[in-house]
C-alpha cells in the first residue's frame, strides 16, 4: 500500500489536533476508510489534513466558493493521480470523495442556511458527477458521524492555527495577510529575518518576484482587468521595502498578462 503520510507527519498531526472534534470523528473510522483503499492509502490524519484545507478555503472564499467546487475536486483528483499514475481512477475518485464526504459532514454542522444546505448540495452534486463503486454506502457511513452543531462556525471564527508570529506593518497587518504569511513560512516558500523583513524563496528555492507579486495580490485584494486594477489599492511600497525588492506591481500585471498561464501559479494557489 502507498502512503503519503510518513510516521512522523502522522505523529504531528495526532499531537497538534488529539483535541479536534473534527480529527476525532475522522479517526472514528479512518481506519476502516483506508483499508477500504487497497492501493492509496489515506490516512485519518493526511484525511483530516485534506479537508481542513478545503474548509479553510470554504471559510475564507464564502459563497464564491460554489463557482470553484468542481475546480476544487479536480486539482484533488489530478493530484492524486501524480501521486501515483497506477492507482484505478474508480479507486481516486473514491479517496476525493470521502474527503468531499467530511467536507459536507463538517459544514453541515453550520447554522448558515448557505452552508448547510445550499453549498452541501452543491458539494454533493460535485461527489454524484464522479460517483465511484459503492459510493452511497461510503457516504453514509461518514454521515453517521456525529458533530456538533455549530463546529463549522467556530471553525470560521477561529485565529488561524499558524504557529508563528507573523509580525507585519500597519497598513500591511490584516488577518488575511497574517494567515497566509504563516502558510507561505510553513510550505517554506518565505522565510523570516530578524529584522522583520521576509524574503521570498519561491517554490523551487529561486526567489522568484513574480510568485511573490502573484502572492501579495491575492492577499491584497488586487483584480487584473485590461484597463487596471479592478480591486483594492494594492501597497507596493510598503512591500517592496517589507521584502527588499523593488517594481512588485510591474510583475504582478506582467503576471497577468503572459499568454500563458505560469505551471508555478497552481503551487501559490495551493495555499488559499
Amino acid at each position: 500500500m502507498n502512503q503519503r503520510f510518513q510516521n512522523e507527519e502522522r505523529d504531528s498531526v495526532r499531537d497538534r489536533y488529539a483535541g479536534n472534534k473534527l480529527f476525532q470523528a475522522i479517526c472514528s473510522i479512518g481506519s476502516q476508510l483506508e483499508y477500504e483503499l487497497n492501493g492509496f492509502g489515506l490516512c485519518p490524519e493526511e484525511c483530516f489534513m485534506e479537508v481542513k484545507e478545503i474548509l479553510t478555503a470554504i471559510a475564507e472564499k464564502g459563497e464564491a466558493f460554489m463557482q470553484e467546487a468542481e475546480n476544487c475536486w479536480l486539482n484533488k483528483y489530478n493530484e492524486y493521480k501524480r501521486f501515483d499514475r497506477s492507482i484505478d481512477n474508480d479507486e481516486l475518485r473514491k479517496v476525493v470523495g470521502i474527503v468531499f464526504a467530511f467536507v459536507i459532514l463538517t459544514i453541515d454542522s453550520s447554522r448558515y442556511h448557505f452552508y448547510r444546505y445550499k453549498l452541501t448540495e452543491q458539494l454533493m452534486q460535485t461527489i454524484a458527477n464522479h460517483k465511484f463503486n459503492g459510493w452511497q454506502s461510503t457516504l453514509n457511513q461518514i454521515f453517521s458521524v456525529p458533530l456538533s452543531d455549530g463546529w463549522f462556525d467556530a471553525f470560521i471564527d477561529e485565529e488561524p492555527e499558524d504557529g508563528e508570529d507573523i509580525s507585519l506593518p500597519k497598513d500591511l497587518n490584516t488577518k488575511k495577510a497574517r494567515k497566509y504569511f504563516a502558510k507561505a513560512l510553513h510550505k517554506g516558500y518565505m522565510k523570516k529575518n530578524s529584522d522583520g523583513t521576509y524574503d521570498w524563496t519561491g517554490t523551487d528555492n529561486k526567489g522568484n518576484r513574480s510568485e511573490l507579486a502573484y502572492f501579495c495580490g491575492i492577499i491584497y485584494g488586487y483584480v487584473h482587468t485590461v484597463s487596471g486594477n479592478a480591486g483594492n489599492d494594492f501597497p507596493e511600497e510598503s512591500l517592496n521595502k517589507l521584502f527588499g525588492v523593488s517594481r512588485l506591481y510591474s510583475s504582478l500585471t506582467q503576471v497577468y498578462n503572459a499568454k500563458k498561464t505560469q505551471r508555478w501559479r497552481s503551487l501559490i494557489d495551493e495555499i488559499f
